[in-house]
C-alpha cells in the first residue's frame, strides 16, 4: 500500500519540504523493470508521477542506500517511489534522501542513522549531515553482491 511521507524542515522563515509516496513489497529475484540496484536485492523504482531530475534520482537512491544493509535480509525487496514533489519550498536535491531516509524509519519501523539538515542563517545556507562514516556517492560503499 502506498504511503506518503511528508518531510518537512523550518527554520528562521526558510524551509525545505517534500513529498514523497512509495510502497515496498519482496520480488521473486526478477529485477523490476526501469529499477535501480542499490545493493544486493534491494532496488528502487523511480517517480512515475513526472520525469525525475537526474540530482533527485542520485539522492533518492543515496537515501535507499543508507538503510541497504537493514533492509536486505535474503530476499528481493523493491521500494517503489511513486511520486515525490516539494510543494512551496527552496529545492534542494538533498532532501530526497533525507525524505526517502523518513519513509524507510517510518514503513520499516528502523532507528534513525543521522541523516539531517540544519540551516545556518549567518551564511544563509543549508548544512546536511549523513550517518559516519558515510560519504554521498564516494567509491568505500559497498559493491552489490550477488543477488
Amino acid at each position: 500500500m502506498y504511503e506518503t511521507f511528508r518531510f518537512r524542515y523550518l527554520r528562521a522563515g526558510v524551509g525545505l519540504a517534500a513529498d514523497l509516496r512509495a510502497d515496498a513489497y519482496e520480488t521473486d529475484g526478477t529485477p523490476p523493470a526501469l529499477a535501480l540496484l542499490i545493493y544486493r536485492s534491494l532496488y528502487l523504482r523511480l517517480p512515475t508521477d513526472r520525469t525525475s531530475y537526474w540530482l533527485e534520482v542520485a539522492w533518492l537512491a543515496f537515501g535507499a542506500s543508507l538503510h541497504a544493509e537493514q533492509l536486505f535480509d535474503g530476499r528481493a525487496l523493491v521500494i517503489d517511489v511513486d511520486a515525490f514533489t516539494y510543494p512551496g519550498a527552496d529545492f534542494r536535491a538533498e532532501v530526497a534522501a533525507l525524505a526517502l531516509d523518513g519513509w524507510i524509519h517510518r514503513r520499516f519501523g528502523l532507528a534513525p542513522c543521522g541523516a539531517s539538515v540544519t540551516y545556518d542563517g549567518l551564511s544563509r545556507r543549508f548544512a546536511f549531515t549523513w550517518p559516519r562514516p558515510i560519504i554521498p556517492f564516494a567509491d568505500e560503499f559497498p559493491a552489490p553482491g550477488p543477488a
